[in-house]
């Protein structure tokens, strides 16, 4: 029986691929399957799967042209059998017994989802740092699982990030929710993995680092969203309309736009084109504050310093 599937979506990772898939193939629990989705690479990626292939016959590859990381992880899923998922960008590495570990808390506590902590590996500096947890732990207040309505402020997007790669999913609810990752170039995975914990009775949480994200490496479709800066927008809007449409909008409200103004202040800033700033500006303007009328919330409604008076001084100009 294969325990959990771990789909990796490849795009141009030569100089990182090996470190990735050293990682997995090295896992101490060995009951999994590896689903590679080569997405058009043109730099050695594809030599370097097909050697790791060759010598570990629990991976699979699959290639497609370029469409990015969450068409390549939706393909992979389609050929999934384990009864849970991991998904794991091809420029970070997991702890040698990450999967084991999260697979036995997954049983222990009949969870469908599984969160683990991660430290940054700085590709500049070379070196692995921690992630200071003291805001999000104030949401979970120690608890070892929970459903996310349970949280204090039904604290889901407070406690974790919105992508996949610190995370294990069980398929049959991931099948049951039907939910697939965004075609985006960026910005894909919020969506998926925040619906499904908003949805999820027992979610599981890990205080242990297990997974190590590859932070300043200038290959990183994140450091590409200036030319497809609609798409964090959009990722936000998806999730507030479908939330909305199952009920669950005022169980995670608080949390919800919290972090969603959060983004739009760490979105904006980020962005390196010249004049792409002010459009992001103008479509919070024209779009997200007619949506989710959080001027109409007030000051104390948001919890970062100065949170709510950044947003402000963006819609009233």
């Amino acid at each position: 029986m294969v325990k959990v599937s771990v789909i990796i979506p490849v795009y141009n990772e030569e100089k990182y691929l090996e470190q990735c898939l050293d990682s997995i193939c090295g896992q101490t629990l060995k009951e999994i399957e590896i689903i590679c989705v080569d997405d058009g690479s043109s730099d050695r990626s594809p030599q370097i799967l097909a050697r790791y292939a060759e010598k570990d016959r629990r991976i699979k590859i699959l290639t497609q042209k370029n469409q990015y990381a969450g068409v390549a992880r939706n393909r992979g899923m389609e050929y999934a059998s384990g009864e849970y998922l991991s998904f794991l960008d091809s420029d970070d590495y997991f702890a040698p017994d990450m999967l084991e570990r999260m697979y036995e808390m997954a049983g222990k506590h009949g969870a469908e989802v599984v969160v683990c902590r991660y430290a940054e590996y700085c590709e500049q500096e070379k070196e692995t740092r921690g992630i200071d947890r003291s805001f999000e732990d104030l949401f979970r207040n120690g608890k070892e699982v929970f459903s996310g309505t349970e949280l204090n402020c039904g604290g889901i997007f407070q406690i974790t990030k919105g992508w996949a790669w610190d995370k294990l999913f069980r398929t049959e609810f991931v099948k049951e929710c039907g939910y697939r990752f965004a075609e985006f170039r960026s910005s894909e995975d919020g969506f998926f993995v925040y619906m499904l914990m908003a949805r999820a009775e027992r979610i599981s949480y890990m205080e242990e680092v297990l997974a190590i994200h590859r932070v300043n490496n200038g290959s990183s479709l994140s450091n590409t969203k200036d030319a497809d800066w609609r798409n964090g927008f959009l990722m936000w809007e998806m999730l507030g309309r479908e939330l909305k449409n199952l009920g669950l909008y005022q169980g995670y409200e608080q949390s919800f736009l919290n972090e969603l103004v959060y983004f739009l202040l760490w979105y904006v800033e980020s962005m390196g084109q010249e004049g792409t700033e002010e459009k992001c500006r103008a479509y919070i303007r024209d779009v997200i504050e007619p949506e989710f009328g959080i001027l109409s919330y007030g000051k104390e409604f948001f919890w970062g310093e100065g949170l709510f008076d950044w947003y402000r001084d963006i819609i009233i100009v």
